[in-house]
């Protein structure tokens, strides 16, 4: 039996294990706002084996998150690029800041979500909508949306992929540990309700945070919503440290600075 609580008895690692195994985000409220970006831009992002979809797409979100199962509320955004694996379409998300440090934990150590601890904001005014992120007292993010019509119910479910990293850095500051996991994560999204509108895009300089390098060439709308999301994940390839050593250091801060 055991004596602390760093040490878990087998029921505790059985509870811990199906949260993990199982993974809920409910009550969530989300602007997301899409557009094209430059599609030299987007080939250079992509760490292979992932590759280009047809057009340059990719979307910019903020959003609060009323409740979960492995991490109670906190708040958070995501820039995603389209881009296809194999005969599989899906996002690969460059970015994920978290607001607390239970959300940043849970995703980056069990799916490799590149997430940073960050404040973020999303508030509702009339027709109006406003999202921002902040670091280092910069808010590099900011999104906003108009929606001249009501939030319509819409019980729509659909099936995403999301493609990431997970990798860790070699002991001796020699590059990255061994081979590393493609994680392809299942997102079951239930949309409750919906509105679109128009939307405009902020992204400001940053030394940790570059969005400020990704043209936004043309906004195709936003969307101001209330889902649920359930996911499930499981390792998809296997991929060369070597080849992903150029991208490995985005989730970081800029240790050198």
């Amino acid at each position: 039996m055991a004596r602390t609580r760093f040490v878990k008895s087998q029921a505790e690692i059985d509870a811990f294990r199906l949260v993990q195994a199982t993974p809920e985000f409910l009550d969530i409220w989300s602007l997301s706002v899409n557009f094209l970006s430059d599609e030299d831009v987007v080939a250079e992002l992509l760490p292979p084996p992932l590759v280009p979809a047809r057009e340059p797409r990719m979307s910019v979100a903020v959003s609060e998150i009323g409740r979960s199962n492995c991490g109670g509320p906190f708040n958070g955004a995501s820039i995603n690029i389209a881009c296809r694996f194999r005969d599989e379409e899906g996002l690969y998300c460059l970015t994920m800041p978290m607001s607390t440090d239970t959300a940043v934990t849970f995703g980056r150590e069990l799916y490799a979500e590149p997430q940073k601890l960050a404040d973020i904001s999303l508030d509702r005014r009339g027709a109006n909508v406003h999202g921002t992120v902040t670091r280092h007292g910069v808010t590099y993010i900011e999104l906003s949306g108009r929606f001249e019509d009501e939030l319509q119910q819409v019980g729509r479910h659909a099936l995403g992929k999301h493609f990431y990293f997970r990798y860790l850095p070699a002991p001796d500051g020699g590059g990255l540990s061994d081979a590393l996991e493609l994680i392809c994560v299942t997102y079951s999204t239930t949309t409750h309700e919906l509105v679109r509108g128009g939307g405009t895009i902020v992204f400001r300089e940053s030394r940790h945070d570059p969005v400020i390098d990704i043209p936004v060439v043309s906004i195709a709308g936003a969307v101001f919503s209330r889902s649920e999301t359930h996911t499930t994940a499981k390792v998809v390839a296997r991929v060369p440290a070597a080849q992903f050593l150029p991208f490995a250091f985005g989730k970081m801060d800029d240790l050198p600075a």
